[in-house]
């Protein structure tokens, strides 16, 4: 078993049982040969489970956000922990040399349903369009809080949408104006192909050579981290374990 740290993040390769994640690429075999593989993992975290924080919302900032009756989800999905530690929302992303995947031409869709993004993640390559939907009957504003790409500023009224293309990798923050405690992240990755762990923490990116891999991982609140895992000339591999944690506070050195 290997270990390494990344910014102060363990993380380590294990066997576990995974399943499918969300939102995951797919590189085309094409001139890769005709044995492809899957590499599998789960994104667990190490230490004591958190407890879930809620949002702060007054009433009056909700107003129209729901329909009467229908109760407002007012979880932070900053950090969201399974009773298995299974961590969601981790994007996995592996760059293979001369591999990129296809730019999609329909725009990847970011909706604002009941004052919540949706999805709180996503990702999407390089060169591809969002759409932001406004599914509420009241009004959103989209602010990206871009540095390589163009950032956007506009208000979107209930039942219209936006579109911006993002040029650039980079991982960009979206946010209201109207109401502060929405937020999302789109991760515009130049990789080859991805992954984003579902509720569960476990992920899969499929149709993947023979060889050895090196990923990387990010969370909004959990950082960054690194990790290997190996497919098989027949196409097999070991399911991979990442654990991450919050960062310990180092303790002032008292004066002797």
């Amino acid at each position: 078993m290997k270990l390494s740290k990344t910014l102060g993040i363990a993380t380590t390769a294990a066997l576990v049982v995974a399943a499918a994640g969300a939102m995951n690429s797919t590189v085309s075999s094409g001139s890769m040969g005709d044995t492809v593989g899957n590499i599998t993992g789960k994104v667990v975290f190490d230490g004591e489970r958190p407890k879930p924080k809620p949002l702060t919302i007054t009433g009056e900032q909700s107003k129209g956000c729901c329909p009467e009756g229908v109760q407002m989800d007012t979880t932070d999905h900053g950090l969201l922990i399974d009773e298995e530690g299974g961590i969601a929302n981790a994007v996995i992303t592996i760059k293979i040399k001369d591999k990129s995947p296809e730019v999609p031409e329909k725009a990847f869709e970011l909706d604002q349903s009941k004052c919540r993004f949706d999805p709180h993640v996503m990702v999407i390559p390089v060169g591809s369009k969002v759409s932001y939907l406004n599914s509420d009957t009241l009004s959103h504003n989209i602010h990206t809080y871009a540095i390589k790409n163009d950032g956007l500023n506009k208000t979107v009224t209930g039942g219209t949408s936006a579109e911006q293309t993002f040029k650039k990798a980079e991982t960009v923050k979206v946010t209201c104006d109207i109401h502060p405690w929405m937020s999302s992240f789109i991760v515009v990755t130049d990789a080859s192909a991805w992954a984003k762990t579902g509720a569960d923490g476990t992920f899969t990116i499929e149709g993947l050579p023979p060889g050895d891999y090196k990923f990387s991982i990010w969370h909004e609140t959990l950082g960054k981290a690194k990790g290997t895992a190996t497919i098989n000339a027949d196409g097999t591999s070991e399911a991979v374990e990442i654990k991450m944690g919050k960062k310990k506070k180092k303790g002032r050195k008292r004066p002797r």
